[in-house]
C-alpha cells in the first residue's frame, strides 16, 4: 500500500495523521470484537477496554486493520529517518465508551512506549491532547491578557474523532478524552509502538541498542 500520512503541529510537538481508505473496514471490525476479553477500566471514567493483545490476531477484519497500522509506522519512519529496523506494536487494544454512557478516559500517558495512537472506529467524542508547555507557568505570576479569560487558549488541543482516521503522538504526551453523550457508541483502538531491531548508531557504526518485541 503506498501510505501518505500529513504531519500535524501541536504546541511545539509534531504528530501525525493517516486515513485508512476502506469503509467497510470499521464496522467489521466492531462486529469480531464483540465477546473479545474486556472490562471497565480508567476508573471511575469506566471505559470498556480489551485485552492489549489485538495485534497477535492471526485472522479475522483485525488484521487488515493491522496491515494499515504497520504500513503507517513504516511510512513514519521513512519520513523522520528514524535509525531503527522497525517500529513494532508492543501492545494494542479497543475502547468502548457506550451511547450516552458519559465515559470518557482520564488525563494520562502511555509509559514504556516510544509512539502511541488512536485509532477512530466511529465518530464521538474528541480526543484532547494537554499542552507539554503550560505547567512550567503553574504558580508564577500570570496576567490576562484581553478576553483570554473569556476563551480556550493554550492549555489543550482538540482533535475529532473521525472515523478512518489514525493519530500517531509520542507516548508522553498527556491526553484525554471527552465524555461520550452522544446515542452511538464510541470505538477506537490504541496501540503502543517501540523501535526494533538496531536501534541508533555507535562507536565503530555498531548500533547501541538491539531489541525485539515478544
Amino acid at each position: 500500500m503506498n501510505m501518505q500520512g500529513t504531519e500535524l503541529h501541536m504546541f511545539p510537538v509534531v504528530c501525525r495523521t493517516y486515513k485508512q481508505p476502506d469503509d467497510t473496514l470499521n464496522q467489521r471490525v466492531i462486529e469480531s470484537m464483540h465477546g473479545y476479553p474486556a472490562q471497565q477500566s480508567n476508573f471511575p471514567e469506566g471505559v470498556i477496554t480489551s485485552r492489549p493483545d489485538l495485534h497477535k490476531i492471526e485472522d479475522g477484519p483485525i488484521t487488515e486493520l493491522r496491515q494499515f497500522f504497520w504500513d503507517c509506522l513504516a511510512e513514519y519512519r521513512y519520513t523522520y529517518k528514524l535509525y531503527c529496523d522497525a517500529l513494532e506494536i508492543s501492545s494494542m487494544w479497543f475502547n468502548h465508551a457506550p451511547a450516552g454512557s458519559g465515559f470518557g478516559h482520564p488525563l494520562h500517558r502511555h509509559p514504556m512506549s516510544y509512539l502511541s495512537a488512536v485509532y477512530y472506529l466511529t465518530t464521538g467524542a474528541p480526543t484532547f491532547f494537554d499542552d507539554p508547555v503550560t505547567p512550567r507557568t503553574y504558580d508564577t505570576l500570570d496576567v490576562f491578557q484581553g478576553d483570554m479569560m473569556d476563551r480556550e487558549w493554550g492549555i489543550n488541543e482538540k482533535f475529532d474523532a473521525e472515523e478512518n482516521k489514525l493519530i500517531l503522538f509520542p507516548s508522553w504526551l498527556r491526553h484525554y478524552s471527552g465524555r461520550q453523550l452522544d446515542n452511538y457508541d464510541r470505538w477506537t483502538i490504541s496501540f503502543n509502538v517501540f523501535p526494533c531491531g538496531n536501534i541508533n548508531v555507535g562507536p565503530w557504526e555498531m548500533p547501541q541498542l538491539k531489541v525485539s518485541i515478544e
